[in-house]
């Protein structure tokens, strides 16, 4: 059985996901991906929605896009941010079931 799974994905494969997963590995950045499964929004929409600080939304964006977790788009002066796919959504949903809400886990 480990034979067919090692199988199913590729080392290259296995590296995307550990890039991906370093770009999830932050709780700010998880803050930034809760919030824009609710839509597209703007860096000042962000920071008034998790009160973190402009600057540290702002670098913290800039992971996720080099990740391939959310797109920018040019909107007059503002830049919008999105979750370039549901996958991530999927997955945050899915590991935040099975992790009770105040588990108290650092």
């Amino acid at each position: 059985m480990a034979q067919r799974v090692k199988d199913q994905f590729s080392d290259s494969q296995l590296r995307d996901v550990a890039r991906l997963m370093g770009a999830l590995s932050e709780v700010s950045r998880l803050r930034l991906v809760r919030e824009l499964m609710r839509g597209e929004q703007t860096v000042s929409e962000l920071t008034e929605a998790t009160g973190m600080k402009q600057g540290n939304v702002s670098k913290h964006l800039g992971i996720l896009l080099v990740a391939g977790v959310v797109s920018r788009r040019q909107h007059g002066n503002f830049a919008r941010y999105a979750l370039v796919d549901g996958t991530v959504a999927q997955l945050c949903s899915l590991v935040c079931r099975r992790i009770p809400s105040e588990s108290g886990l650092p």
